[in-house]
């Protein structure tokens, strides 16, 4: 229970904030598919395009090819060393278990599911849409 205090109090934002943070659902969702039809390293021409800094630091991540591990270990430092509140803890959550689900090869509706708990319960009926919507996208592609 320490760590859901932990987390509550840091993952606090608003319901725009949210909506801001399914666009981040959204990338992961993308390189989950594209990892798992294409490898890692199709990832690499994400690299060039991405802006923000721990994305950029969990695709070279991955592209080194560490272990499951040895990821957790690192996210678990960035996370701590990241400070992050609100917003940025939203995205960041989403960011390391995307990657993390992604270097397990996991599908992106997977990632769905288990990322809904973090937007809380007042924004289950959008995030569902959303998931809805994300997969029907996948599916087409």
């Amino acid at each position: 229970m320490k760590e859901l205090a932990y987390l509550s109090a840091r993952l606090l934002c608003s319901y725009e904030e949210k909506t801001e943070c399914l666009q981040t659902m959204s990338k992961l969702s993308r390189f989950l598919t594209v990892a798992r039809a294409d490898g890692f390293l199709a990832l690499e021409p994400f690299l060039e395009r991405e802006t923000n800094p721990l994305i950029k630091a969990c695709l070279l991540d991955i592209l080194d090819g560490l272990d499951s591990a040895e990821l957790e270990q690192r996210f678990e430092g960035y996370l701590a060393a990241g400070d992050y509140r609100g917003k940025d803890c939203l995205q960041a959550m989403i960011i390391l278990k995307g990657f993390l689900l992604l270097q397990a090869c996991q599908t992106s509706e997977r990632f769905w599911k288990e990322l809904h708990g973090y937007f809380g319960a007042d924004f289950a009926l959008v995030y569902r849409e959303a998931s809805r919507l994300e997969q029907t996208k996948g599916k087409s592609l």
